[in-house]
């Protein structure tokens, strides 16, 4: 309302050229308004929740109406220092369990476990949301909007704590039960937020395609039911995926249709976020003008709120887009404000985006000593080993500066850090991508497993109804002897069809969960095929390294000694890779069947003896498998003398011989 009488104002003004006087009057006209439609929401609310107070004290009203009124009052006092909502909340939990009420116990925990969300306790936000769920009946339809939501809070939780694994099978579950509900549209909006985690999800095991399906669905069931706060953070998602695409124009299409999104629903906070990518793509097209201008309009709201870290992050871009534009000193201007924010802000990457700023500054005016300076500074803070991506991007720069400048051995032991780090967090990514896979597995197999009995007490209960009927048919019709007979024969029939069917459905799940266990094979194939391939082109790296090391002319006999010892130290690791590429290979071609037939042979042995029999079949030497499994070579001794023993090998027989024989 208000802003449509704020609209009228301003066309009349133009419209019929008002004096200054009348312009003004009705400025304050527009301004009285919204201050009592505002003051007239907030009578609103307050009177709404003194009705809620007025409940929880009366004597009289018990039950759910009471249960209500202490959970609303509990989100409503969300946030107040004083445990009000803690108070209101639990009061509610232990009515529900007085009065045995198993779903209003289930939103009382769920209610719990959002509180503890907000104060960024997820491990007990997990914990509440599983003793929702111990009162749960998953076969209950009036339970399964609270059951979804269960695991939709355990899902935002483990994603909170990083466990991508965890999360994506939470919010698959949540959706397994929210789809089994009446599809209103408060179901519909928890599924499209799900669905909108999950892409976030997808997105961070670098599975593109999957995260696209995921959010193509949240903005169909959003648009659905009109709900323009999720079609926003749906829009939202894909100006942001596409921007890390490079894709820039889609980016600017979808931040052009989440602002509209947002703007129906007063989302400010998203609104400004948009601004700012659309501030990032301009900067990115070189258009430093537009950029600079965007983003301090953002720049000028952020100072209202005076949040440190916000205001780091915006500071340094300004610097970056004036460094980019040649203009070093301003560059300087908004760093020094950017360096100023950090010291204020807790948050530790402030302060390394700050140092990088100032490296690169430093390298542009010429001054590499300076850079490097500051880089090994702030690599030297003990805080840098929990931030592994600001650490690696800053042996990166701090490497190039070296290169650079001719620091060759400096440069290289920078290089190795940047590469082995690089490395762990590729293993990171690949190991997320394993667990996300796994947790889709393990769901399936359980949906399956579940579908699997629900058939099974089906076909039971049929059994158990074609019985009773069998036996009222023999009392009620004795005398009718050949009819029931007949009878019996067609039922009969109907039930062996229906075994087969029971039969065929079995099958079929065996056939899927096959399928699946092929699919984690030839994962796992893969992921020894990219490990072999990354080794192959580290020694591409370290052979091009090995020919900078030989051009470089020795000063003395000490620096021609360290050199030749560097290129022997080369030598050796690429040797060391060549037997990883062959072993990998070699066990990629062997072990699953040979361990199957260990497996089945000899239920005795330990996991460590089957990798060395593994081994031994494959040729290795027990020099080499010490090396492989990081032990000595009189441990391997030991484990060959109780594999002889373990498989009752007689005495001058060849160990490796019988084991290549299996």
């Amino acid at each position: 309302m208000f802003n449509l009488i704020k609209s009228f104002v301003s066309r009349m003004i133009v419209r019929y050229n008002l004096s200054l006087n009348l312009s003004l009057i009705l400025i304050f006209f527009v301004l009285s308004f919204n201050t009592i439609a505002q003051e007239n929401v907030e009578d609103n609310q307050e009177k709404y929740l003194d009705s809620l107070r007025e409940i929880v004290v009366s004597s009289t009203i018990t039950g759910p109406k009471k249960i209500d009124a202490l959970l609303g009052l509990g989100y409503a006092t969300i946030g107040e220092e004083d445990g009000r909502a803690l108070n209101y909340i639990n009061e509610a939990l232990n009515l529900s369990k007085k009065q045995n009420d198993s779903f209003n116990i289930i939103r009382s925990y769920n209610r719990l476990a959002r509180l503890e969300i907000y104060y960024e306790d997820d491990n007990r936000a997990i914990a509440y949301a599983d003793s929702a769920l111990s009162y749960s009946n998953k076969n209950k339809l009036k339970h399964f909007a609270g059951i979804g939501f269960s695991y939709r809070l355990k899902g935002i939780s483990y994603g909170y704590l990083q466990r991508n694994d965890l999360s994506l099978e939470s919010f698959l579950k949540a959706n397994s039960f929210l789809l089994k509900e009446e599809q209103g549209p408060e179901i519909k909006s928890y599924l499209a937020e799900n669905y909108t985690d999950l892409a976030s999800i997808y997105q961070s095991i670098e599975n593109e395609q999957t995260a696209l399906v995921c959010i193509n669905k949240a903005l169909q069931l959003a648009k659905d039911i009109d709900s323009y706060w999720e079609i926003g953070e749906a829009y939202d998602f894909l100006s942001s995926f596409y921007f890390e695409e490079k894709s820039y124009d889609l980016s600017r299409k979808y931040i052009d249709s989440a602002k509209v999104a947002y703007e129906k629903v007063d989302n400010i906070d998203g609104i400004h976020s948009l601004q700012k990518t659309n501030a990032a793509i301009h900067l990115k097209e070189k258009n430093f003008d537009k950029a600079i201008a965007l983003y301090k309009q953002n720049l000028d709201v952020d100072r209202l709120d005076s949040l440190a870290y916000i205001l780091t992050d915006d500071y340094i871009f300004l610097s970056k887009a004036y460094m980019e534009q040649e203009k070093i000193e301003m560059s300087k201007v908004y760093l020094d404000s950017a360096s100023f924010q950090a010291e204020i802000s807790e948050n530790p990457v402030n302060l390394f985006d700050v140092a990088s700023q100032k490296a690169k500054i430093f390298i542009k005016e010429g001054n590499s000593r300076n850079a490097i300076s500051i880089l090994k500074k702030v690599l030297s803070d003990p805080n840098i080993n929990d931030y592994k991506e600001s650490q690696k991007e800053l042996y990166k720069q701090l490497y190039e500066v070296l290169e650079q400048n001719n620091n060759t051995i400096d440069a290289y032991t920078y290089l190795k850090k940047h590469s082995h780090l690089n490395d762990s967090l590729q293993d990171v990514i690949k190991q997320n991508k394993f667990n996300v896979l796994q947790s889709e597995f393990n769901y399936n197999e359980l949906s399956s497993k579940l579908e699997a009995r629900d058939a099974q007490l089906k076909v039971s209960e049929t059994e158990q109804q074609r019985a009773q009927e069998r036996t009222y048919f023999s009392v009620g019709l004795l005398l009718l002897l050949v009819a029931f007979f007949i009878y019996t024969l067609f039922r009969q029939k109907k039930l062996e069809k229906i075994k087969r069917e029971g039969l065929i459905a079995k099958q079929e799940v065996l056939a899927v969960k096959q399928q699946a266990l092929d699919n984690e094979v030839k994962f796992k194939n893969k992921q020894i095929t990219d490990f072999a391939i990354h080794i192959s082109e580290k020694n591409d790296l370290l052979e091009n390294i090995k020919k900078k090391l030989k051009n470089v002319k020795a000063i003395n006999e000490t620096h021609k000694g360290i050199v030749n010892e560097t290129i022997h130290y080369i030598n050796s690791d690429i040797e060391h890779n060549k037997e990883k590429i062959q072993l990998y290979q070699q066990v990629d071609a062997t072990n699953d069947s040979f361990r199957a037939k260990l497996d089945e042979l000899y239920t005795n042995l330990n996991d460590k003896e089957k990798k060395v029999a593994t081994m031994l079949r494959l040729g290795q030497t027990s020099k080499q498998i010490a090396l492989q499994l990081g032990i000595s070579a009189a441990s391997v001794d030991n484990y060959r003398y109780n594999l002889r023993k373990k498989m009752e090998i007689p005495k001058g027989n060849s160990l490796k011989d019988f084991i290549k024989n299996l």
